[in-house]
């Protein structure tokens, strides 16, 4: 009985001193667990892509986000965007009977890359491209319910919304509305910090983030721990620096991109060991209106492709003619404007018709009131710019326009809508437009995978926690990239580097 008695008592003691040592381990564990769900994800930069990660990572994963951006304001070059956010097989095209597939959008990518980027990207980026215009229009209550068809895309797929505002800045301020409201409400969640630069990464012995460097809006360096980081930093369109060394025979272009478009992501990430790809390949965008009341200032409005892919023509003042197609890929339409029209001001005239007003009123109105487009006779026209060609001829010109399909246009331009009209006079009133080419958007950057983390020189994953999303990023459009998709690719894969990092962290 006693050696019973004796067995027991070890038996029972062995049996606590394992729940003790299970107790503690979770205890450890849940510990650790509460450490890393602590610290914040850090995503610098507040575009789209920086604006959808924060979103996603909020609303799906109750992350605890901080945004870092060195600029005053929230939106970065993606509040300007004017022509809509690309989907392919959307309800929008679905009520509009236009059919659109993956697949069709991929060809038309693949082929604008002209054989530069990633293959895989474009899949991805083609492929979710109805769940983030769906996601946009449920989440938010975004409409985007009109549709463009931009150059070389197949069908109409750009989404905008029938109203006031201009695509980008909708969606831009509805998703920073969002967090803003977050951020005043929630400050453990979500902080916001402008007026921030960021200095370096910190990553442990292992690879694997640990922080982030930055100087605050006092000049103070500080520092934030984390173990996972979104670079959505944007292109370096602004920057001569960066021009100079990838594109230098781009260097004397206007540009579209505000002052804070100077590559600083691209800098850190390759000095941390990112793959670069594609750097020299920027886009050259064929509009950007001239101011008359400042024709010398570098930095230009853009013209939305919107307005070309509505119906807009494009004249050549040398002989007051068209002289392409409008709807050609976005290098194509530069390279004719350049090869074409006079050398000295390489411009054209933008020239759009009263329909088209009255498709893209709110966007007209607004261009319009900037004094970037005027309304006016056809006579007026030609006598105000001094056109070499008679009235007769213009009439003419843009009745034979308008009385063509895309089987008969002369320079085989794929969709004639929005026309002048078959009872055009001199006193038939149009809407014209001074264009440029103008610097728009850096194709290249650090090269990601199709989960958005950025990737070394040996074709690895270059730290554990670390995804880019955005302009900053390369790959995703090759040598040319096709308009409404630079919005797209922002809520594509600023959503997919937030369900990566809220799986990691579940």
């Amino acid at each position: 009985m006693a050696r019973l008695l004796r067995r027991t008592n070890l038996y029972l003691i062995g049996i606590l001193v394992i729940m003790v040592i299970l107790r503690q381990s979770i205890r450890l564990f849940s510990t650790k667990q509460s450490i890393i769900n602590r610290n914040p994800v850090v995503i610098i930069g507040s575009g789209l892509a920086g604006l959808s990660a924060a979103n996603q990572l909020i609303n799906e994963f109750d992350t605890p986000v901080v945004i870092l951006d060195k600029a005053a304001n929230i939106g970065g070059n993606s509040i300007k965007a004017s022509s809509g956010i690309n989907g392919a097989n959307t309800i929008t095209q679905s009520k509009l009977d236009v059919i659109d597939t993956p697949t069709l959008f991929l060809e038309d990518t693949v082929k604008s890359a002209r054989g530069k980027g990633i293959r895989s990207l474009m899949d991805v980026l083609t492929k979710e491209s109805k769940g983030a215009v769906s996601w946009l229009q449920t989440e938010f209550g975004i409409k985007l319910d009109a549709l463009a068809q931009l150059g070389g895309h197949s069908v109409p797929r750009t989404h905008r919304s029938t109203g006031n505002l201009p695509p980008g800045y909708e969606i831009v301020s509805t998703l920073s509305k969002r967090l803003q409201n977050k951020a005043q409400n929630d400050v453990d969640r979500l902080k916001i910090m402008l007026n921030t630069k960021v200095q370096d990464i910190k990553l442990d012995s292992r690879g694997a983030v640990q922080g982030v460097k930055y100087i605050d809006e006092n000049g103070i360096l500080q520092s934030i721990m984390t173990d996972s980081i979104i670079f959505a930093t944007g292109g370096f369109g602004y920057s001569k620096e960066m021009l100079k060394r990838y594109a230098p025979h781009l260097i004397d272009l206007p540009t579209t991109n505000g002052k804070q478009t100077t590559g600083d992501g691209q800098i850190i990430l390759e000095k941390l060991g990112a793959n670069m790809l594609d750097m020299e390949q920027i886009q050259v965008h064929p509009t950007g209106f001239i101011d008359p009341a400042d024709r010398q200032n570098n930095w230009k409005f853009l013209a939305a492709e919107a307005l070309r892919g509505l119906g807009g023509i494009l004249l050549n003042p040398s002989t007051g003619r068209r002289f392409t197609n409008e709807l050609n890929t976005r290098d194509k339409v530069t390279k004719a404007i350049q090869e074409i029209c006079p050398e000295k001001d390489n411009k054209a005239y933008l020239v759009m018709s009263e329909d088209l007003y009255q498709n893209y009123q709110s966007n007209m109105k607004f261009y319009m009131s900037k004094g970037l487009i005027s309304k006016m006779s056809i006579k007026t026209f030609i006598s105000n710019y001094k056109l070499p060609i008679t009235t007769t001829d213009v009439v003419n010109d843009l009745i034979n326009y308008s009385s063509k399909d895309a089987e008969s246009d002369e320079f085989n331009r794929s969709l004639i809508i929005n026309t002048f009209g078959s009872n055009i006079t001199p006193d038939t009133e149009i809407y014209v437009g001074e264009i440029t080419p103008v610097v728009h958007f850096t194709m290249g950057g650090a090269t990601i995978n199709e989960k958005a983390q950025v990737m070394n020189n040996e074709n690895g994953v270059l730290a554990t926690g670390l995804y880019a999303a955005g302009e900053v990023s390369g790959g995703v459009h090759g040598s040319n990239r096709l308009g409404g998709s630079s919005l797209l690719e922002c809520v594509v894969f600023g959503r997919i580097a937030a369900n990566e990092i809220g799986s990691r962290r579940t």
